[in-house]
């Protein structure tokens, strides 16, 4: 059977007459089974459905930009007859032809549409439009969005695949949207021009370890679920969607060259080709694998409520043991047992359950739940059947239409009232989680209930902490995309029982938390610094009207790794003047608690300190040269010593960064050549001497050799 043709207005007819017939041509092919034509609002869920549809309803509400109702599933003001029948039929051939997900922007071009035929004081009837009309229909959407160039392109599409084929205006209109493409603030760029802005709305360091320490502390089953959606999404850079439409399922295992690794098959939201994305540790493995397992067993219940609602509609599932009730009035006690409640129903709950009593009563005390109650009184079947099946969305039992997963099918198909600390799970009653649910558990709650106020987790300024489930995945980009700490964040996850017990600096290489900084900003915390580098940073502040974060950003600068700990010199502009006199360099960084650094420090130490006995014996054996040997190492010794010290002084915080204070003497080769022009002069100034003597001699009194 061929496909619907599209409607094509005739050329000798008036646009009213094309108007007329493209009406009809709409109502005729509507793809729509479920809809009444003279209704103001579509109930259109069932239509094409979406990823990870779940329970979510898509409605498209035919109402004017003038309708107060906002943001409310009404509508107070419908479009302006005979606009209102246009917009219908457009929306229908939009929704025919290119079986869109997403409809809203279509809706809004239309409303624009007819609000600049009332603002120019024309007939509110798609014949009036004309190319001016749709200018001002551009400007009303780009004083209404921020970004609006997708609405103006979803206008111009209206415009040049509806609109002008159909011949429904009384002019031919060639018309191109003039609102201009401006490239989306994205949250995972590195460096951005913005980079405060962007930063912002990344997740901070300090929320991923406060998540940690609650998944491996907490057994309240509303964080675990939520910390293990985060576990999940910390695997691999993830939409909320592509999570919680995972198969029960999803685990895989490779073959590779070290053996074998195993991996999350994921289904990607944006028409992406379906893939698995390995796990970037053995830690992470097993910590995946853990997850994975602890939501398959606590959903095990609902999901076998889920296929017999699949394979027998209409019929209240019972659970095993209960099976003869079916059809018979019921107890609470025997309520409670089919819905899988911990604890019965109190019979004050029974009406706002929407249970309706029957005339009869029971004495059998095996029925009550209660040994010493003389009778109870029983519950209509009917009522109770209703009331669950209710739960069940129009489009059950798909769960994703882009890839037909059922709920029984489903990972995050889980016990009723599953994320409510307040409420009694029902562990036979299914149901799905949404993107919202988790949002709102990870901060985005009006009422402030969250997974970090139950725990007392706040930021470091005490304001409450709040994620997006997106913000996950742009983290994870950031750090890829910067090349560091993804391996360092995934060991915050490694299973210890308290994060408390692990200070940042046992995982993250101090280099690695810089870069990091400089990166993201405020969302990874202060940096600790001493003595000279703290002055330094002061003095930025003070000189420069900065913050501290901004001041340490310079004075750090650009980070290298050496063997003697972190050289925050700028190569790009110089070479280094003090080529391995780190020591003797403000530029060199050690870190309080760093065992590289510290097991460095000993060791150029030691070494300094037997150079130094040996000048020094040598110096009491006459031999020459010994002096010199002594003035250059001695000072070198008593640095390495002073950073030793600092390095086992326990009143400076682990994790400290610290400069040393610049060295009398400079021993770099710009001050060499300023030493020398100095001693030029003195020789000028002294002719008579001998210039040979004159150079060694003051060379070695300013302790250059």
């Amino acid at each position: 059977m061929g496909g619907l043709v599209h409607f094509v207005g005739k050329e000798g007819l008036a646009a009213s007459a094309n108007l007329e017939q493209f009406i009809l041509h709409a109502k005729v092919n509507t793809p729509f089974n479920n809809i009444k034509w003279e209704d103001n609002s579509w109930n259109l869920t069932s239509f094409n459905i979406g990823k990870s549809q779940g329970k979510r309803k898509k409605i498209a509400h035919f109402k004017s930009l003038r309708d107060p109702s906002g943001s409310k599933s009404i509508v107070e003001i419908p479009f302006s007859l005979p606009f209102l029948e246009f917009t219908k039929a457009a929306f229908s051939e939009i929704m025919r032809r290119f079986q869109l997900q997403e409809f809203k922007r279509f809706l809004y071009a239309m409303q624009a549409i007819e609000q600049a035929l009332l603002n120019a004081g024309k007939q509110v009837c798609v014949t009036e439009l004309d190319a001016n009309i749709l200018d001002d229909a551009a400007d009303l959407l780009k004083d209404r969005f921020a970004d609006a160039w997708s609405v103006g392109r979803s206008l111009e599409r209206l415009v040049t695949q509806i609109i002008s084929p159909a011949k429904l205006t009384k002019v031919l209109i060639v018309w191109v949207s003039p609102i201009p493409y401006k490239q989306p603030v994205r949250s995972d760029r590195v460096a951005p021009k913005n980079n405060d802005k962007v930063v912002s709305r990344l997740p901070t360091v300090q929320s991923i370890l406060d998540l940690a320490e609650i998944h491996h502390t907490s057994d309240h089953i509303p964080d675990r679920v939520v910390t293990s959606f985060v576990t999940l999404a910390m695997f691999a850079p993830s939409r909320g969607s592509e999570i919680l439409s995972l198969p029960i399922n999803c685990i895989r295992h490779v073959e590779g060259d070290d053996g074998l690794m195993m991996g999350i098959a994921w289904d990607p939201a944006k028409g992406g080709q379906p893939l698995t994305k390995f796990a970037a540790s053995e830690t992470f493995e097993a910590l995946a694998q853990d997850t994975v397992k602890f939501l398959k067993d606590l959903g095990a219940p609902a999901r076998k409520a889920a296929l017999w609602y699949a394979e027998h509609p209409g019929q209240l599932y019972l659970p095993e043991g209960t099976e003869h009730l079916r059809g018979k009035p019921l107890t609470l006690f025997e309520i409670s047992k089919i819905l899988g409640r911990s604890t019965q129903m109190p019979a004050g709950h029974a009406a706002r359950f929407g249970l309706i009593p029957t005339e009869e009563k029971t004495n059998e005390m095996s029925r009550s739940g209660y040994p010493h109650r003389q009778w109870v009184r029983l519950y209509d079947f009917v009522a109770l059947e209703n009331l669950v099946l209710a739960k069940l969305p129009e489009i059950f039992p798909i769960l994703d239409g882009s890839t037909g997963l059922k709920w029984h099918e489903a990972l995050f198909v889980l016990p009723e009232h599953v994320l409510s600390p307040s409420h009694d799970t029902h562990t036979n009653v299914p149901t799905v989680l949404s993107t919202n649910q988790m949002n709102h558990q990870l901060g985005n709650n009006p009422n402030g209930n969250t997974i970090f106020t139950r725990h007392g987790k706040a930021q470091r300024d005490g304001s409450p902490t709040a994620i997006t489930t997106h913000g996950f995945r742009h983290l994870l980009n950031t750090l890829a995309q910067s090349k560091h700490l993804s391996e360092s964040l995934i060991a915050f996850w490694s299973g210890r029982k308290s994060v408390k017990q692990n200070e940042w600096y046992d995982h993250v290489p101090q280099e690695a938390f810089i870069q990091a900084y400089l990166k993201l900003g405020d969302n990874v915390g202060e940096l600790s610094s001493g003595e000279a580098l703290s002055n330094k940073v002061q003095g930025l502040i003070a000189s420069h009207g900065l913050t501290e974060h901004q001041a340490m950003a310079i004075e750090l600068g650009a980070i290298s790794v050496t063997r003697f700990g972190l050289c925050k010199h700028d190569y790009a502009l110089t070479p280094c003047p003090l080529d391995k006199d780190c020591s003797n360099c403000s530029e060199h960084v050690f870190v309080k608690g760093d065992e590289r650094h510290r097991k460095e420090a000993e060791f150029q130490c030691n070494i300094h300190a037997k150079a130094v006995s040996a000048a020094t014996e040598a110096l009491a054996n006459g031999e020459p040269g010994a002096a010199r040997w002594l003035k250059q190492n001695q000072p070198r010794m008593e640095r390495w010593a002073l950073v030793l010290e600092k390095m086992n002084d326990s009143s400076i915080a682990e994790g400290t960064m610290i400069t040393l204070p610049p060295p009398e003497h400079t021993q770099s080769k710009t001050g060499l050549a300023h030493a020398v022009r100095m001693v030029a002069t003195e020789m000028d100034q002294r002719a008579e001497a001998d210039p040979a003597d004159d150079i060694d001699n003051a060379l070695v009194s300013m302790e250059f050799f």
